[in-house]
């Protein structure tokens, strides 16, 4: 109740202060950890529908095409294009990181095609500086150990 003033009571002040304290109770549930392992189980969740590099032997070029029939005809004249150098496709997880990961994959990929072992030694060289890098500036593993486990595939020709 408001005083002649515009001014709450004691009581009800009280009574808001402790409202807001519980909010702000309820806010300290929310750690870091908490995020993570909610954010993990997201991944999990996401990781069962659709692999972070799919396999490219299993979808042709043509389901592209099938999935764009009612879009843009420049973009169905484009994938045609494409059909005349690629056989199919290999759909990567969108989850912000996909133009990196499909990049790297592709040129990972290169390499090992090509049997350029001058070329292995140097990426594999440059991928073991950036996580010495990581961890001199106190990355904690976990956050980057997937990118660095693609460096045990590299075969040394």
């Amino acid at each position: 109740m408001q005083n002649q003033d515009g001014l709450l009571a004691d009581a009800e002040v009280e009574g808001i202060t402790s409202i807001q304290a519980s909010n702000v109770d309820d806010w300290e549930n929310f750690r870091d950890d908490a995020i993570m392992q909610q954010q993990s189980s997201i991944w999990a969740e996401e990781a069962e529908k659709i692999p972070f590099v799919g396999d490219k032997a299993r979808e042709p070029l043509s389901s592209l095409a099938a999935e764009y029939q009612s879009g843009s005809p420049i973009l169905l004249e484009k994938i045609k294009l494409l059909t005349e150098e690629f056989a199919a496709i290999r759909r990567t997880r969108g989850d912000g990181n996909c133009f990196f990961r499909s990049f790297m994959f592709s040129y990972l990929e290169r390499i090992l095609e090509s049997q350029d072992q001058e070329e292995v030694h140097r990426i594999t060289g440059n991928v073991e500086n950036c996580r010495r890098t990581l961890q001199s500036l106190g990355y904690a593993d976990f956050t980057f150990e997937d990118f660095f486990a693609v460096n045990l595939f590299l075969p040394t020709y």
